[in-house]
């Protein structure tokens, strides 16, 4: 299990936690301008299992992955966060008749390998 601290120019300690992170298990309190803050993590859940979160956290941003999520949950999901501010990761298929104008920021350059059953990668 991967999980970073970064140092935050205001008082604290930012934590990243790992991809395979799951949230089922925790209990949110705060709100408004407060922010939203781990008010418990319920013993033996998934969450207290793969995460090293802890009472008083605050949460400040979450990334929701949508490989094995339906296609229902991931709109919904999507619907929900239409009124906030949303960071998308997306893969576009190169359109080879007509080259798009890109703003070099915009774009990541991937790389596609073949993998094999037992290659391990990191997203």
């Amino acid at each position: 299990m991967f999980w970073q601290d970064v140092h935050s120019p205001e008082s604290g300690v930012i934590v990243k936690t790992a991809k395979d992170g799951c949230a089922e298990g925790l209990i949110y309190g705060g709100g408004g301008k407060e922010g939203i803050f781990i008010k418990d993590v319920v013993p033996e859940s998934p969450a207290s299992k793969s995460l090293k979160l802890k009472q008083g956290d605050q949460l400040l941003s979450a990334t929701v992955y949508f490989d094995n999520v339906s296609y229902e949950d991931a709109i919904q999901i999507l619907e929900h966060a239409q009124a906030y501010k949303v960071k998308l990761c997306l893969k576009r298929t190169p359109d080879i008749t007509e080259p798009e104008p890109a703003i070099e920021s915009d774009i990541i350059p991937v790389t596609i390998l073949k993998l094999f059953p037992h290659t391990i990668c990191d997203m």
